[in-house]
């Protein structure tokens, strides 16, 4: 066995100060649409560009602010304080139906459904206090019921007797509450502002290195509805969402004098540039009323090498602003494998049956995937969904597929999802997917503009 000596860091009384000024300013640049007067139209296409220039930026540390207003769509009039409607946790995900980055001529990523797809990932990813901390910054607050009820206690029936103590209701919904709270203090009510940073949305988000000179282009296609960004109680007037301004707010940087000469030597010596990162492939389909289902996707290897699955169902959740799309439902789901290149993963099979909550083999997956994705530490915190609320509004499954053969690494490699149900699947079930693949790309140089080109 090798050893070797080190020393404590307390006894390291010479170690040098370490200074970075290679960064002498970092300034955010709003960039809007040409016009903002067809943000509300349905099914709009509202393109944002960065046009080349002489600047660097980092898209990594950029965020979207979304402003509007959650009104009656019958007269266009405010709710009443009271009314038991908001909208649902990350709503502003919900207001489109695809969105796309662009650089120069290629797309980089092209997220569909993307209210489903972000809100998997943050359900998985954020930390358990984000909740109830900052995630409200960007509407989210997650639902702790399926249900737009606000009210925390049950109201008496009769007058309280001394000793008095309030029932909780079983049906109030915190995160429900916390939204509801903030849009109907705003004056005028139902205002909102708020933030949806780029990694929110983007696998490139975790991409933290400046680009030079080159066109980038944000693309959100409006859907023809808002039902899914909405949620009410029964008996609440339908609302619409009247948005008045979206900004993509960009870092440029400005690198000190030396910094700045060895970036320019790298384009001018006509350097490749390699771009890694974790990219995100979603997709959905309505699931066929039966007990088994087989779903067929596919990547390309080489450009794309599938890391992760994630898989999410929902029975009637996107048709009425009664429903909420922002939950998840397990649908009595027995058994579940992904087959890859011929592969099996999980190789051996789970056992699951939520009716006796036999599901902890699923939960481990789910949560594993921050402990192994960003190499998260369970002993700092955990994720933001416990055991039972996996069971009863976010069983989202999770396939660790990065391990495999070598023989995939050339060709199109064939991912076929498998799932059991112990009774058929009821009408109106959609599933949503997203595949996290590394993803790899290069700029090439001529000596003064680059070029974004895959390996």
């Amino acid at each position: 066995m090798t050893t070797y000596q080190t020393i404590d860091d307390s006894l390291n009384i010479l170690e040098p100060i370490k200074i970075d000024d290679s960064i002498e300013s970092l300034q955010f640049h709003d960039y809007t649409p040409q016009s903002q007067q067809n943000l509300d139209v349905s099914g709009s296409t509202i393109k944002i560009d960065i046009n080349a220039s002489d600047t660097y930026v980092n898209t990594s540390k950029s965020y979207l602010v979304i402003k509007g207003r959650l009104i009656r769509s019958d007269n266009d009039l405010p709710y009443a304080a009271n009314a038991e409607i908001t909208l649902v946790n990350n709503a502003m995900m919900y207001l489109f139906s695809e969105i796309k980055y662009t650089i120069g001529d290629t797309i980089m990523e092209r997220i569909s459904d993307p209210g489903q797809i972000t809100s998997m990932i943050g359900y998985l990813s954020q930390p358990d206090d984000y909740s109830t901390s900052a995630g409200l910054k960007s509407c989210w607050s997650k639902d702790t019921t399926n249900n737009a009820n606000s009210i925390e206690f049950e109201a008496s029936v009769v007058a309280p007797a001394a000793g008095y103590i309030p029932t909780k209701s079983n049906v109030y919904n915190q995160g429900f509450a916390a939204r509801k709270g903030l849009l109907m203090s705003a004056d005028p009510r139902g205002s909102f502002s708020f933030v949806v940073p780029f990694d929110h949305i983007f696998g490139f988000g975790e991409y933290n290195k400046v680009i030079y000179g080159v066109k980038h282009s944000l693309t959100l296609t409006r859907k023809t509805s808002d039902n899914t960004a909405i949620h009410h109680a029964n008996g609440v007037a339908n609302g619409k969402i009247s948005l008045n301004n979206i900004t993509w707010r960009v870092p440029h940087v400005k690198a000190e004098a030396l910094t700045l000469m060895k970036l320019r030597d790298i384009i001018e010596s006509k350097q490749p540039i390699p771009v890694e990162f974790q990219a995100r492939t979603s997709d959905s389909i309505i699931v066929p009323q039966a007990r088994t289902f087989t779903w067929r996707l596919a990547v390309t290897s080489g450009i794309e090498k599938p890391r992760w699955i994630i898989v999410g169902f929902q029975t009637a959740k996107n048709q009425t602003q009664e429903q909420n799309p922002a939950v998840f439902d397990h649908l009595n789901l027995t058994q579940a494998h992904v087959v890859l290149g011929g592969d099996k993963y999980p190789i051996n099979d789970m056992v699951i049956d939520f009716p006796t909550n036999d599901y902890s083999y699923l939960y481990e997956m789910f949560d594993n995937f921050k402990k192994e994705y960003y190499s998260f530490n369970s002993l700092v915190g955990g994720t933001q969904v416990n055991f039972p609320a996996f069971k009863s509004l976010f069983p989202i499954i999770v396939f660790d597929v990065r391990h495999q053969s070598e023989r995939l690494k050339s060709g199109v490699v064939d991912i076929s999802l498998r799932f059991f149900f112990n009774a058929d699947v009821p009408a109106d079930t959609m599933v949503y997917s997203t595949i996290i693949s590394d993803r790899m790309y290069k700029f090439d140089s001529d000596g003064k503009n680059l070029t974004m080109i895959s390996y």
